[in-house]
């Protein structure tokens, strides 16, 4: 087949058509000529007496075009102003340093003229604006050297033709990956009257964080259209930094987690909304690694939020032989029902490098009960707990707590279901504290909608131990309450395992301290259906917040992040409730 010409458009098959050639739209023949990149006039036929130029500047694709995509992304139509651009002189990236605010206010609001010219004006876009500039010459000069369009016999190579010249103008990236060590937050852009608050220390109202987001992500973008989480990540660092009172987690004086995850969350959260039709921020963190990695990921799950996990040597004047000899003395005092805290406490913190081989080992828990049968005492585990974690729980910074997460869903967060926890409350004639902790428990849980019956298992008031059906208990740490509610109830047994571990329990307080400390104390991951609301118990009453992995059992190949966002979020509402009050 001969090589076809483009004639002028034309809205009827004419003569021509009959002798072999093609005709073709306005907007094909107006797209041909802008990719090649070649300066052309084009007469409209709907209005011939006008003319419009098609110059590689207002190709949709070129470099500019680009960039001015990345600073104003929700612009849908960019040919006004890439011609009110050619207007002013405009060919390249580089002259778009010498552009004013004032030489775009005819076209652009204030506020889009300074995020473009922020754009093209920052530091790290300088070596950007030199490769636009080389490329788009480059291209020039190719594209004179093309007397007309042509097609050849296959269509194949007409694709790839196009293919080609439609890469010319791919979406350019920083000089380096590491720009956002240098970023500046744009505090200055912020409202005067959020930066007096941010000063004084105040949180900022939701409104305002959220504005607050939106002009940092917005000067992110301009500098780089596609940031990964680590420069997120280092932005939010930089927030909380500058303003720790108005963007840290923290709860009860604890920091949680890192101290910006919250922060984190929302900067990616409006990343993936303004660039929303491209691949989320949020869909590129897939683990991937060798088995290698996978084995010390298992490690550091296991050994989560512990501080002596695997002791190395054995205490000083201690052998084998004198721990086995304390181990036989703590057998025996536990079979004459001897209770003497303080004895308890020193034999378990002298005999615990045997106590974690043991653990480490896989020893049954079962053999475990009758080796070292004050491990599922409350004594001996929070022993067991301090030594292998460094934190000592305080009843009464416990029960404290959970009031005031009682308070805060009272006054914040009432529903139907939490109504009916509310009225077994004011009801319950128990220990004002054990009814605080109780209570704090059961709405936690209706707050995420997680499962309570994994958590507790409820028999008659009058059950024993040995009438229990083990087979229907879980296999993760678990609170048998021996009654109707644990708000109610004045006995309680403790399982692990489907194993009752520990039949003799009067208060409420002692049976979740020993169901969260054997999560640690015997390398068990939170199951999936109670996770956010152990966690919640790990952050907010026991005081760890590891800023690294999680200890959520992993269900899918997908990283799991460092902080649940449930918690995180009801973490961050109740710091905002406490600062109102």
């Amino acid at each position: 087949m001969k090589n076809m010409k483009i004639l002028n458009v034309q809205t009827e098959r004419s003569p021509a058509q009959a002798q072999g050639y093609f005709t073709f739209s306005k907007h094909t023949v107006k797209q041909l000529r802008a990719r090649m990149n070649r300066p052309t006039t084009f007469r409209s036929p709907f209005n011939p007496g006008r003319e419009e130029k098609i110059n590689s500047v207002m190709d949709g694709g070129s470099a500019l075009a680009s960039l001015i995509k990345s600073a104003l992304p929700k612009m849908s139509q960019l040919e006004p102003l890439l011609e009110a651009l050619e207007e002013l002189g405009v060919q390249n990236c580089e002259d778009m340093t010498y552009i004013q605010e004032s030489d775009l206010l005819h076209i652009l609001k204030p506020v889009e003229a300074r995020k473009l010219l922020s754009c093209f004006k920052s530091p790290s876009q300088s070596n950007v604006s030199e490769s636009c500039s080389s490329s788009q010459l480059s291209s020039n000069n190719a594209c004179e050297s093309s007397a007309e369009i042509s097609f050849s016999d296959t269509s194949s190579s007409a694709t790839s033709n196009l293919v080609s010249t439609s890469n010319v103008g791919a979406t350019p990236q920083p000089p380096d990956n590491s720009w956002h060590y240098n970023f500046q937050v744009p505090w200055k852009k912020i409202p005067s009257e959020i930066i007096r608050k941010l000063e004084t220390g105040k949180r900022p109202r939701k409104s305002e964080r959220l504005e607050i987001i939106r002009l940092i992500v917005s000067e992110i973008l301009a500098i780089c259209p596609t940031p990964g989480k680590k420069h997120i990540t280092e932005i939010a660092r930089k927030m909380a930094n500058a303003y720790p009172g108005a963007f840290k987690d923290v709860i009860e004086g604890e920091v949680v987690g890192s101290g910006y995850d919250s922060v984190t969350k929302q900067l990616i959260n409006r990343v993936d909304n303004v660039r929303r039709g491209n691949t989320p921020l949020s869909l590129k963190r897939q683990a991937t690694g060798s088995v290698e990695d996978t084995l010390c990921r298992k490690k550091r799950l296991n050994s989560y939020g512990c501080k002596n996990w695997q002791p190395a040597h054995l205490p000083a004047n201690e052998t084998p032989d004198t721990q086995k000899c304390v181990q036989e003395e703590m057998k025996k005092m536990n079979k004459e029902r001897c209770h003497d805290t303080k004895t308890i406490v020193n034999m378990m913190r002298a005999t615990f490098f045997t106590q974690r081989q043991d653990i480490i080992n896989g020893v049954d828990t079962l053999d475990l009960t009758q080796e070292w049968p004050y491990l599922f005492e409350t004594a001996g585990m929070m022993a067991h707990f301090k030594e292998l974690t460094g934190i000592d729980i305080e009843d009464k910074a416990i029960t404290n707590k959970c009031a005031r997460v009682v308070s805060y869903f009272k006054c914040t967060d009432k529903t139907a279901k939490m109504q009916d926890i509310f009225r077994e409350i004011d009801k319950s004639s128990k220990n004002v504290d054990d009814v605080s902790t109780a209570g704090f428990i059961l709405l936690v849980l209706k707050y995420f909608s997680e499962r309570e019956d994994q958590m507790f298992h409820k028999v008659d008031q009058t059950t024993l131990s040995s009438e229990v059906d083990c087979a229907k208990l879980p296999s993760t740490p678990c609170i048998i309450v021996c009654g109707t509610s644990p708000l109610t109830a004045e006995n309680f047994m403790f399982s692990v395992d489907q194993i009752i571990v520990n039949s003799r329990i009067t208060i409420f307080s002692d049976a979740l301290k020993l169901m969260f400390a054997s999560y640690y104390c015997l390398n068990i991951s939170y199951p999936g259906d109670q996770g956010a609301t152990l966690e919640f118990m790990q952050r907010c009453i026991f005081k760890m917040n590891p800023d690294k992995g999680s200890k959520v059992e992993k269900t899918s190949s997908k990283k799991q992040p460092s902080v649940s966002p449930k918690v995180l979020s009801l973490i961050t509402k109740i710091s905002d409730f406490e600062w109102m009050e």
